[in-house]
């Protein structure tokens, strides 16, 4: 059994008009495998005809790696300098590989800000091997119908396989350094066994409820890092509502980092390089479609 070796605070931090819980990095870890941020968006109401349309100021670049974001509820729509566009709603995800460089926009949806909803997001970066880093930017929405629900031994839990793989079941998503984002509910007062890779790092995030992972107390908004040994976790839900719970990582990019804000390369030649490409235009602009001008 994979016994919790960490558990780690929350710093908060703004993105645009919300506040987000920045679960990783923080001063303990920095990367879990290749992944090395995670930003939540708790949920939040919003109100019909309260957030102004979108006019493009929130539009920002990204060199070096992918973007993966999971609404949980709502919907968001974004926009890139290649064309990509789209609209993800409740339990899908968008997954940009930035490349050798991408403008991108992500907006509340049209739907979400004329009749007001709730809003509950994730979103992660994937740090890319060099290979990649040197590839042309892509995006790929993924609705929820399209990703694999696993049901878990027990039959009061089960995983949603929103990037990589569970027991045969694959996420349509690339991946290049073996790494996974699952979501797995468990019902109240149930417990799951997960298996995992032995040779993956492995973390956890609680967005709104605590849970007891391998025998240890973990409250809610706190995220955790595992240990190397054992093949898999139990997870025990003791609330009388459904648990939520994030599980992630992968394989360690054997690489040097050079990181400044939004692009993550090897060296800082290849940063300056970036900013330099970015200033002269070679990214591109993005053409807002009608419904999100």
């Amino acid at each position: 059994m994979r016994q919790v070796i960490s558990q780690l605070d929350i710093q908060p931090d703004k993105v645009g008009p919300f506040t987000i819980a920045r679960a990783l990095p923080n001063k303990a870890v920095q990367f879990v495998g290749p992944i090395m941020l995670l930003d939540h968006l708790p949920p939040k109401d919003i109100a019909p005809g309260v957030l102004p349309d979108p006019d493009g100021s929130f539009a920002h670049p990204h060199r070096g790696i992918a973007t993966f974001t999971y609404v949980l509820e709502g919907a968001l729509t974004h926009a890139d300098s290649t064309g990509g566009h789209g609209t993800i709603s409740d339990g899908g995800v968008q997954w940009m590989k930035a490349g050798n460089g991408i403008v991108h926009d992500e907006m509340i949806s049209t739907d979400l800000r004329k009749n007001g909803g709730r809003l509950h997001s994730f979103q992660f970066w994937i740090n890319l091997p060099a290979r990649n880093k040197a590839e042309p930017a892509e995006y790929m929405p993924v609705p929820a119908e399209n990703l694999p629900v696993v049901p878990l031994p027990g039959g009061r839990a089960h995983l949603k396989v929103l990037l990589g793989g569970y027991d045969d079941h694959t996420s349509p998503i690339p991946t290049f350094a073996e790494e996974f984002i699952w979501h797995v509910r468990v019902e109240p007062m149930g417990s799951a066994r997960v298996a995992l890779s032995a040779d993956l790092p492995v973390a956890g995030f609680l967005p709104t409820d605590g849970a007891i992972v391998s025998g240890t107390k973990i409250a809610a908004q706190r995220s955790f890092v595992l240990g190397n040994e054992g093949s898999e976790i139990e997870i025990t839900n003791p609330s009388a509502e459904p648990l939520d719970l994030l599980l992630f990582g992968g394989a360690p990019i054997d690489e040097p980092v050079a990181m400044r804000g939004p692009f993550v390369m090897n060296t800082e030649a290849e940063l300056t390089e970036g900013f330099r490409e970015f200033r002269a235009g070679k990214y591109g602009q993005i053409a807002y479609q009608s419904e999100t001008a």
